[in-house]
């Protein structure tokens, strides 16, 4: 079982321009810069556009490394995936997601 962190993006919110980093295994090392506000709630995909900055070192990594560098969003990512892992939870849910230190001081 994987250990959850309790400053998860679903739980505080985060900012416009800041860094994301995965949480848990099937996300591990995962970096992406959102474009939109993220407000605490649910724990659903993150919503808006963002970019993939590393793809880490998990399972789904080669998958990934197709949205290095550009805008996508998780409508996109998890339709890849799926093609690959039909069952597979989204790695940009905010449950999964938690803000880079350093990168927004002061989380919604």
């Amino acid at each position: 079982m994987d250990f959850r962190p309790h400053n998860t993006v679903d739980k505080i919110g985060a900012k416009s321009g800041c860094v994301l980093r995965g949480a848990v295994r099937q996300n591990k090392g995962l970096r992406l810069r959102i474009f939109r506000d993220q407000t605490r709630g649910p724990g659903g995909a993150i919503l808006g556009r963002f970019e993939i900055l590393d793809v880490g070192d998990n399972k789904h990594s080669p998958l990934l490394e197709r949205f290095l560098g550009r805008p996508t969003d998780a409508e996109e990512v998890l339709r890849v995936i799926r093609q690959e892992s039909a069952g597979c939870v989204s790695v940009v849910n905010a449950n999964i997601l938690t803000v880079e230190m350093g990168s927004d001081p002061e989380p919604n």
